[in-house]
């Protein structure tokens, strides 16, 4: 692997020099055969950069393991839950005389990356397990695999496989809730005010389950993935965060290019339905959104033009905008900073929508 290794460095020197290096390709095509996820674009063809983000994800995976280690044994690992190899999850079985509880974890990464053994060790994973709550943690299809809806989509059937197996696993189906960080913020905030997913007509009887949410906790979550109410409300740059132009399938190009391609009908429509804001309704469930600065820390007002990718794109604002809208209309939730929260509350959140003693 490490000959490997080099050798990618190398092609990289050549093609600079506008060469290509013997063997290379040879090198690429046996990787293929033995690792075939690492074409993430499916196209047939491995590239060095396909090849090398595969590798760096694999080591990451392993780094986790003495994390996966401290905990209990998993009740099921790598369970297929859909059709594309990044649908797996693993499930732990909290220690019950009846059925649980369950949360739902997803993986932050920009949706362009990250791994669900994210999850490993966990503290409120922990947290969860000692207190009778049943935890699956899940992958997703990344944006550059398949833009939104998607991964937004595969939550929805992590929520639906996982009812639809509730009998058998000890699950209540009743009491799911998700959560995640950053891109599983995303999801878990969206899928939390969409509509029911619900197909009571499809063959495939996963299908026919409810996508509902008991409660969800959101943390440094993006509640609109709309690029112009974030340089209008969150951010007063001229930067797009670069997984915008995955998320919506684009490639990528100029900002000012990227906004003329927005505002075509398409892409209009795919922007409001990939914003939580627009969906927020009297029957959506209590939510507790969590973000790096305290509402004390923000001013109110857009951030400057200078502010990174990572800050604004985690920014409180995003939490203030849909607290309002859920205070607008009588329904609970918490908004705090990273400091100004525990997992010993966040527990207790669930407890309470869990309504266990």
């Amino acid at each position: 692997m490490k000959l490997f290794l080099k050798l990618l460095s190398l092609f990289a020197a050549f093609t600079a020099l506008g060469q290509v290096l013997p063997g290379i390709e040879k090198q690429l095509k046996d990787y293929l055969e033995t690792h075939p996820q690492a074409d993430y674009n499916v196209d047939g063809i491995l590239t060095k950069q396909e090849a090398s983000k595969h590798r760096k994800m694999q080591d990451f995976i392993s780094k986790q393991e003495p994390r996966l280690a401290m905990m209990p044994e998993r009740t099921l690992a790598e369970h297929t839950y859909g059709p594309h190899w990044r649908n797996t999850l693993d499930f732990w079985k909290a220690e019950s005389d009846g059925p649980t509880p369950v949360v739902l974890f997803f993986h932050p990464g920009g949706f362009v990356g990250g791994d669900k053994s994210l999850y490993y060790g966990d503290p409120l994973v922990m947290a969860c397990l000692e207190n009778g709550i049943s935890v699956v943690t899940a992958n997703y299809r990344y944006a550059t695999q398949a833009p939104f809806p998607a991964s937004h989509h595969d939550a929805a059937r992590v929520v639906q496989y996982v009812r639809y197996h509730a009998k058998s696993w000890g699950i209540d189906p009743e009491r799911v809730a998700m959560t995640g960080a950053s891109a599983g913020g995303n999801m878990s905030v969206w899928l939390a005010v969409h509509e029911d997913l619900a197909d009571p007509d499809n063959v495939d009887p996963v299908a026919r389950q409810s996508t509902r949410l008991t409660t969800i906790i959101g943390v440094n979550s993006q509640t609109s993935n709309d690029p112009f109410f974030i340089w209008d409300k969150v951010y007063q740059g001229n930067d797009a965060h670069s997984s915008t132009y995955y998320f919506y399938g684009i490639k990528m190009m100029p900002v000012n290019q990227l906004k003329e391609r927005l505002v075509k009908p398409r892409y209009r429509r795919m922007i409001y339905e990939a914003s939580s804001l627009n969906h927020i309704s009297k029957d959506d469930p209590p939510v507790f959104l969590i973000h790096p600065e305290s509402l004390e820390e923000w001013n109110g007002k857009p951030l400057p033009p200078e502010t990174e990718q990572s800050k604004y794109a985690h920014h409180i604002a995003f939490g203030k905008y849909f607290k309002d809208e859920y205070y607008s209309i009588g329904i609970p939730c918490e908004l705090r900073g990273k400091n100004e929260t525990t997992v010993v509350e966040q527990i207790n959140w669930l407890r309470k929508w869990f309504e266990m003693e």
